[in-house]
């Protein structure tokens, strides 16, 4: 590939392609299977919202903050974990992540009032909260950037697979686990989804390296081979390579790019979780099927957007263009929405403008991560990923808390789109603001 505003090469040479295929199938599926059952842990609260509701006497308001309390914990937790980062390591500290939500997610079978729903769910986002931005980081220190948008989109591809796999199957556990040993299905759900992050909480420990430098996998020439094309995407970016961590928290907090990138995460997060949590019951608002067709159902909303995450970051990577790979999608939110509360009484037709805003909102989130590593040094990487995460996160909590609250006091359980629609039309705005210089990969000047 050649980079035609500067003429200079960022090919990648048949060797450096093998070294980075072995890496990616090495490092990323351990990692998505780690996200999904990260992301089902947080989205199953959706599935047994009605059983949940009706066992334990809680209101769609309380449901919403619950929902949404997940985010105090996330966003209080994110830089102070990115700092044990720094000083244990990935391996470590992904591991000691995944055993925390495990144990928290088994708590939720012992609910008993609406103030230990919320706590638990401010625990869960205390527990997740480093998980996210480590893996970021672990790509950004593994992958060129020419590569980040394909990795980090296949790494997020967790998120649709944990809908389309986890919907059907939270769903069938509801169904038939219900009653068994005098235990409501929701509390089975929680039990048996809460054991696989403690098994791969084991496994990442014994498996993953904390960067090219301990893969032992990997032979002398072949670490040089990842860590010159790594650190020429740094070089390149003007950024100094000193070790994560070694930069002042706040430093990354005072560039404006940064506080832009808060604003736009803000924005997907609302998009985000607010039709993630929500979209069981608007598809069964607008098609009045039962819980187990509506589990089958959330296949198509989901798989739909791993194609759409796929394809769009392909074409991202393909003309090294990221604004309006990420500003589209946020249109297409923003549109689809308002059509889908105007059609909502058209059955399948409102169903397939969810999916389309599902999708696209996925776009979105797979997207919003790879600016970062074009326009910051990765002296503030780690830290600078924390608090876009953390305080964008946010979003996640006015999403559906807010849907929630729409549905209650104006009486319409489709209100909530506005919401949703007009965060999202904002979110593209913002990111139009972006400088297309500095965002645009393929305007920086790489070695062959």
């Amino acid at each position: 590939m050649t980079d035609h505003a500067t003429g200079a090469s960022d090919a990648i040479s048949v060797t450096e392609q093998a070294v980075f295929r072995a890496a990616a199938w090495r490092i990323i599926p351990l990692l998505v299977v780690c996200y999904m059952f990260s992301y089902l842990d947080r989205i199953n609260l959706s599935f047994a919202r009605v059983p949940m509701e009706n066992s334990l006497h809680f209101s769609d308001v309380t449901f919403g903050l619950g929902a949404g309390l997940f985010f105090i914990g996330y966003i209080a937790f994110q830089v102070p974990s990115s700092l044990l980062l720094a000083r244990f390591g990935v391996r470590r500290t992904v591991a000691a992540i995944m055993i925390g939500w495990s144990l928290i997610s088994f708590l939720f079978t012992i609910v008993g009032t609406d103030w230990q729903f919320c706590l638990l769910r401010v625990s869960l986002g205390v527990a997740e909260a480093g998980f996210y931005p480590a893996v970021l980081y672990y790509l950004a220190i593994w992958f060129s950037r020419q590569m980040i948008a394909r990795v980090t989109a296949a790494f997020l591809i967790a998120i649709p697979a944990s809908g389309a796999i986890g919907g059907p199957v939270s769903v069938a556990i509801l169904a038939h686990f219900d009653g068994v040993l005098s235990i409501p299905g929701w509390k089975w759900m929680f039990l048996l989804e809460a054991v696989p992050p403690l098994l791969l909480g084991l496994v990442v420990w014994r498996r993953l390296d904390d960067g090219p430098e301990d893969a032992r996998w990997l032979g002398a020439a072949e670490r040089r081979i990842v860590l010159a094309r790594v650190h020429a995407g740094w070089g390149a970016a003007g950024a100094a390579s000193a070790p994560v961590g070694r930069a002042r928290p706040f430093a990354a907090l005072s560039r404006p790019i940064v506080r832009l990138l808060i604003l736009i995460c803000f924005c997907q997060a609302v998009c985000n979780y607010g039709i993630v949590f929500w979209i069981p019951t608007f598809v069964a608002q607008v098609l009045a099927a039962s819980s187990a067709t509506i589990g089958l159902y959330m296949i198509i909303p989901f798989a739909t957007a791993m194609v759409a995450m796929t394809l769009n970051a392909r074409s991202s990577d393909r003309h090294q263009e990221r604004r309006w790979h990420m500003a589209a999608p946020f249109l297409i939110v923003s549109v689809t929405l308002v059509l889908a509360f105007l059609c909502q009484g058209s059955g399948m037709l409102a169903l397939l403008l969810l999916t389309a805003a599902l999708a696209a909102a996925l776009c979105v989130t797979g997207m919003i991560f790879t600016i970062p590593t074009l326009v910051l040094g990765q002296e503030v990487l780690a830290t600078g990923l924390a608090w876009i995460n953390s305080l964008g996160a946010l979003g996640g909590l006015v999403g559906p808390y807010g849907i929630g609250w729409l549905r209650v006091h104006t009486g319409q359980p489709l209100a909530g789109l506005f919401l949703v629609a007009f965060c999202a039309l904002v979110g593209a705005i913002a990111t139009l603001c972006l400088p297309r210089r500095a965002t645009d990969a393929a305007r920086v000047a790489t070695p062959a």
